[in-house]
């Protein structure tokens, strides 16, 4: 239906423009001054609107030779065939319809109207004909380009948010995988410690379930998941890990992305911590200050200690969902014998 109204109001723009630019040159003004201008404008617009008679059907003929083009259905000696007969038919019945009907029953002409098909009439419809299918094809063109943009732009949100439930599926179970294995590490020792970290690894599934699969949440909530895992991980390392977490957030309503955070701390734990025999450390600062967000997550390492190839797939997953979410974000990572660094920033008002 919109699309009927969109031609009918095209068709409506074309009659009154048309009209308007055959009859201003008489005009002593913008607008009709007198009784017989006005009569004259309303005589001239009763042409044009007959006019469509061979307007309209050549232009959608035009609109199908363009399609078929475009489609590759045929090729471009057809097309252009097309467009000459479309057109000599065209010029044939714009001349009869001058002679036989406007001259003689609008026009009120008596006298001789001279030859029907003489070489300036016959050029004055062509163009007249020209005119208006190649401003109806232009239009369609650049509605065809404008659709065809927005569908390849919801293609790539389609595609951008497909990825990012992948990448996501991925990381989430890893991280609760990881998790579980602590509680495992309590419980066989018969800590009394286990009951509480299944009471905490709670929490973080019920994050994990019901808050993860939005599209943001605050900034707070990502940072109180960092602390539940942070305690969640002390009980399993007691006295031989020293953790330093700092937080100076100017925004408390300021919203981001699920889990980008926690990956970074969760990774400082699994491969820096876990793989140490000796006392270790890590240390977490977070600020928020005018929109830009920033993350220090540093642990030590043991002298010659590789990242693993699961530490690497982690970090290529949110490396991809940070390319995917934050265009504009900046990630350096940084590996000595002593030590790996990640410096995050985001900024998160445009």
């Amino acid at each position: 239906m919109q699309r009927v109204r969109n031609h009918l109001l095209f068709w409506l723009a074309y009659v009154v423009f048309k009209t308007y630019l055959n009859i201003t040159a008489d005009w002593s003004g913008l607008i009709p001054a007198s009784t017989e201008e006005l009569e004259k404008y309303f005589q001239l617009l009763i042409i044009q609107l007959t006019l469509l008679i061979v307007k309209v059907p050549l232009v959608y003929v035009c609109f199908y030779v363009l399609d078929q083009f475009l489609n590759a259905r045929w090729n471009l000696f057809q097309s252009i065939l097309s467009l000459v007969i479309g057109f000599a038919m065209g010029l044939i019945l714009m001349t009869v319809l001058n002679h036989t009907i406007i001259l003689h029953s609008i026009l009120h002409y008596t006298g001789d109207s001279g030859s029907w098909f003489n070489l300036g009439s016959l050029f004055y419809h062509f163009f007249t004909l020209l005119f208006v299918t190649g401003t109806a094809c232009a239009l369609k063109l650049l509605r065809k380009q404008f659709q065809s943009r927005m569908r390849e732009m919801e293609l790539k949100r389609e595609n951008t948010e497909a990825e990012l439930k992948y990448l996501k599926g991925q990381i989430n179970p890893h991280f609760l995988f990881n998790t579980l294995n602590n509680i495992y590490s309590l419980a066989r020792k018969n800590s009394e410690q286990t009951a509480d970290a299944v009471m905490k690894l709670s929490k973080l599934m019920r994050f994990m379930l019901y808050e993860a699969s939005h599209e943001d949440i605050l900034l707070l909530q990502e940072i109180k998941l960092i602390e539940d895992y942070i305690e969640l991980e002390k009980l399993r390392y007691s006295n031989r890990l020293t953790i330093q977490f700092e937080t100076d957030i100017d925004k408390p309503e300021q919203r981001i992305a699920p889990l980008i955070l926690i990956h970074f701390v969760e990774n400082a734990f699994k491969h820096g911590v876990g793989e140490s025999r000796f006392e270790s450390s890590i240390i977490i600062r977070i600020t928020l200050q005018q929109g830009v967000l920033k993350a220090l997550i540093e642990n030590s390492v043991e002298i010659n200690q590789r990242s693993s190839e699961a530490a690497k797939i982690g970090l290529a997953n949110i490396k991809r969902q940070l390319q995917l979410l934050y265009p504009r974000h900046q990630l350096d990572i940084t590996q000595t014998e002593q030590f790996f660094k990640v410096a995050l920033t985001i900024p998160l008002v445009v």
